[in-house]
């Protein structure tokens, strides 16, 4: 059976700041996933009409884990009565004694948190680039805790030689999948820098059924290789038309060039995927940095829109402040 894990976090005041955490949320609960946790967050398991109190209860008495995203928001709205974290925070106390609790701040932000966190182990990440090398070793350390490794980053304590061997040897494979695993970007759009050669080159965007897999290598200069790994991929030179595209009937056909294999891309070039489940994605080039000393520290930039052909909000579950 699957380990259930409950999110807990809080919605901003102001939209930019709304936003970063939202994304994070999103990308934890996908990242998550892929592990094979089951995971509870709102914004995917509610539909128009449920009830978020009864989400909140059930959620967190069937999860063996539950995550607190503490921003300074979350931890105000824990004292707020009304508010749906304040609902959270009171069916959390209950459980206060259980290690299951984790909070997770914001790497360089500045948190008190309340006595109710004592004892508990803390998660520092970054959430602004969460699949960052910054996070490499804190998301080693929280996937060992939820997997109820013994495994640490730090130190291991083996009873003979024998079992420091392997001990090393199940780390050293954890965090590989843990570095493998990191590198993508769940929100349906916007602009992103990752080291394009970690991962095998892989990196990953959108939530399945809307989920692509993109490809790169270094070509050098101001351009870059882009591999096909979806079902169709096309090359659009200097794409500006980008900005203005919200469905498919507004990609310029004549412009698309198709690709069965790798193509090259400068930086304003442009390139749409298809993939399995015939949804649409497009891209487009906005840098590219090779490194000379360390080709795994050459980066890309890349602006990115997944063409949704149902507009898709959480407007339904704003009748109870979160």
């Amino acid at each position: 059976m699957k380990k259930k894990v409950f999110i807990s976090y809080a919605w901003e005041d102001a939209e930019e700041k709304d936003q970063k955490v939202k994304s994070f949320t999103q990308w934890l609960a996908v990242y998550l996933k892929k592990w094979g946790f089951e995971v509870l967050l709102d914004v995917y398991e509610n539909h128009p009409g449920t009830k978020l109190d009864a989400f909140m209860s059930e959620g967190i008495s069937t999860s063996r884990f539950v995550l607190c995203i503490c921003t300074e928001t979350y931890l105000k709205k824990m004292q707020k009565i009304g508010t749906g974290v304040y609902n959270e925070f009171m069916l959390l106390k209950e459980n206060s004694d259980s290690k299951f609790i984790i909070p997770i701040i914001e790497t360089g932000k500045y948190i008190h948190l309340p006595s109710f966190f004592e004892g508990k182990f803390v998660s520092a990440l970054n959430f602004v680039e969460p699949y960052s090398q910054e996070n490499r070793k804190k998301i080693f350390e929280l996937i060992s805790t939820l997997r109820d490794e013994t495994l640490s980053a730090d130190s291991v304590e083996p009873q003979t030689r024998i079992e420091n061997y392997y001990n090393d040897v199940e780390t050293f494979k954890l965090l590989a999948d843990t570095i493998n695993l990191m590198n993508f970007e769940c929100q349906p759009e916007g602009i992103v820098t990752f080291r394009y050669l970690l991962n095998d080159g892989d990196f990953q965007i959108g939530l399945a059924p809307m989920d692509f897999t993109t490809h790169w290598s270094t070509r050098g200069g101001n351009s870059i290789y882009s591999c096909n790994k979806v079902q169709k991929t096309f090359r659009i030179h200097n794409f500006t038309a980008f900005d203005v595209i919200r469905s498919t009937s507004d990609i310029p056909a004549d412009a698309l060039v198709p690709f069965k294999w790798c193509t090259t891309l400068e930086i304003g070039d442009g390139i749409v995927w298809v993939n399995k489940n015939n949804f649409i994605a497009i891209g487009k080039i906005q840098n590219v940095c090779v490194s000379s000393e360390d080709e795994l520290e050459s980066k890309v930039t890349l602006q990115y829109r997944i063409l949704n052909p149902i507009d898709v909000t959480d407007d339904f579950i704003m009748n109870e402040e979160v």
